[in-house]
C-alpha cells in the first residue's frame, strides 16, 4: 500500500510537472532527454525507490539483507537497510559533478543548435 502511494504520488508529480510546462512559461532543459543516461539521475531514482520499498516492505526487505552473504553483511547491519537508499541519493549528488563526456558532447552538440 505505502509503495503503490509513492509510485502513484512520482507518477502525479510528474504529470503536473508536464501541465504546468504546457500551460506556463516553465521550460525544460534542453538537454532534458539526456538526464536520463547521467549517473546522477539512475543513482537517485534507484535510491528513492530502494528508499519507499524498505519502508514499504520492512519484512521481504530484511529477508533480503539476510541473503546477502556474511562478509557484505558484516559491513551493512540490518538497521542500516533504510540508509542505503539515502546514501545513493546523496551520491546522485556527488555524482552530478562528474563529467560524463560522451553525454557532455550531445549536450553541446543540443545547445549548438538552439
Amino acid at each position: 500500500m505505502k509503495f503503490s502511494l509513492y509510485l502513484s504520488g512520482v507518477v502525479i508529480a510528474l504529470l503536473l510537472l508536464l501541465v504546468v510546462r504546457r500551460y506556463s512559461s516553465v521550460e525544460f532543459v534542453l538537454h532534458a532527454r539526456l538526464l536520463f543516461k547521467t549517473w546522477s539521475v539512475w543513482l537517485a531514482s534507484l535510491g528513492s525507490a530502494i528508499s519507499a520499498w524498505v519502508h514499504s516492505f520492512p519484512d521481504s526487505a530484511m529477508q533480503a539483507w539476510q541473503m546477502l552473504p556474511a562478509d557484505v553483511k558484516s559491513v551493512i547491519p540490518p538497521n542500516y537497510l533504510g540508509l542505503i537508499g539515502a546514501f545513493m541519493v546523496a551520491m546522485a549528488v556527488m555524482a552530478q559533478f562528474v563529467r560524463q563526456r560522451t553525454l557532455a558532447d550531445e549536450r553541446q552538440k543540443l545547445d549548438g543548435h538552439h
